[in-house]
């Protein structure tokens, strides 16, 4: 008995430290705040947040947890990479509204994006999808989708369509192979299987007590402490702050120092991305993939099959870089991608705005935020009429 005693007087403080590290870390949001408590503060108090980017959050989980919570069908929703991030309800006239757009985006991602809300029942009226060049670009698949899995296959219940395994090699927005470690906990602890995930697949966004005395969750957070990273954000009415700012409707405004970003340090970034051959998951680019197209095509034609508008649109590159697309070779698959979208939509009689050339939208180097983003202001009157709906 006293052996028992003193062993649990030892492991007592161990455990108790275990706790207190997982507790004040939290990377993932597991235990102090939850996505599903961000989204409640979004989705019912009109909260926006900040300190999402600085605590490295993960969009996908938010934006299910978002969307989850939402007790209505929206009017316009947008899905899309983080070119459409900028968009809000304002730019559509209308409060109904929501941006699922997400970064690093894949057709998959657009797949499980349109699975939630189908599986929710709360498809919009109106549905703007961005259509990147680089989402018919296999070479450059991610695996981020993974996170959402289940939704990507319950639209193929839906559509009688296969989604595929959707492999790649996945480089990041510098052109970069990306780390192939992911820490175990982001991945379940054994590299295949999203931790979270419920006997149904679909991912737990709420509180996950097990994660209290969990030593990789434990080895994960101690070492985001010496550079002071942890999982904490606060929430404002402010539409901009000094930081990257999560709006209510799943819309972002950039920290001010992208806001305010000065045209020549754009342009020498474009310049050393021409420099170094890269446009953003636009490499290794040979042919465009077949069985991404066919999921964009099923993908809209379920949803008119759902009698839901949808609008495509082209984001524009930058003028420098559209210039180095149109010179290259091995870049002007995009002008292919673009042909191919705009005979799809007018096939199907789709609303299409935007174009990848710059020109069309009459863009200069100063309308955008870095090599790839234009800035929020120029995109309103350019592109969509105001009341969609």
């Amino acid at each position: 008995m006293k052996k028992w005693c003193k062993a649990a007087l030892f492991l007592l403080p161990l455990f108790l430290l275990v706790a207190v590290v997982n507790w004040y870390v939290d990377s993932y949001a597991y235990l102090r705040v939850t996505y599903d408590e961000i989204a409640d503060k979004m989705t019912h108090m009109s909260q926006n947040v900040v300190g999402l980017e600085e605590s490295d959050y993960n969009d996908r989980n938010l934006t299910l947890a978002c969307l989850n919570a939402q007790e209505e069908a929206k009017e316009v929703v947008v899905i899309g990479s983080s070119r459409v991030f900028t968009f809000d309800h304002e730019m559509f006239g209308t409060d109904s509204f929501y941006n699922a757009g997400l970064s690093e985006a894949t057709i998959y991602d657009l797949w499980a994006v349109t699975g939630i809300l189908a599986a929710d029942g709360h498809l919009p009226k109106t549905m703007v999808i961005g259509v990147d060049a680089f989402l018919f670009n296999a070479a450059h698949n991610n695996d981020r989708w993974k996170e959402l899995e289940g939704y990507v296959r319950y639209l193929e219940n839906e559509t009688g369509q296969s989604a595929g395994t959707g492999a790649g090699e996945g480089k990041g927005a510098d052109g970069k192979q990306e780390p192939e470690y992911e820490p175990a906990e982001k991945n379940g602890g054994n590299g295949t299987k999203v931790s979270g995930k419920d006997s149904e697949g679909w991912p737990n966004t709420g509180r996950n007590h097990d994660k209290w005395l969990s030593l990789d969750y434990f080895r994960y957070n101690i070492a985001c402490l010496p550079e002071g990273k942890r999982f904490a954000v606060s929430y404002t009415e402010d539409w901009e702050t000094e930081l990257y700012t999560k709006h209510y409707d799943g819309s972002v405004s950039y920290q001010k120092e992208l806001r305010e970003v000065d045209a020549e340090d754009v342009i020498t970034m474009t310049g050393q991305a021409m420099e170094e051959q890269v446009v953003y998951r636009m490499t290794d680019y040979r042919e465009i993939d077949g069985e991404s197209m066919e999921m964009f095509v099923t993908l809209l034609d379920y949803l008119q099959s759902q009698d839901v508008e949808v609008i495509l649109y082209l984001p524009p590159y930058s003028p420098m870089m559209y210039d180095y697309i149109e010179s290259e070779a091995a870049f002007q698959i995009t002008l292919e991608i673009e042909k191919q979208v705009k005979e799809i939509a007018s096939d199907k009689k789709i609303a299409l705005y935007g174009s990848y050339d710059p020109q069309m939208s009459g863009l200069a180097m100063s309308d955008l935020y870095d090599v790839y983003h234009v800035k929020a202001e120029k995109t309103p009157d350019t592109y969509f009429p105001v009341n969609i709906p």
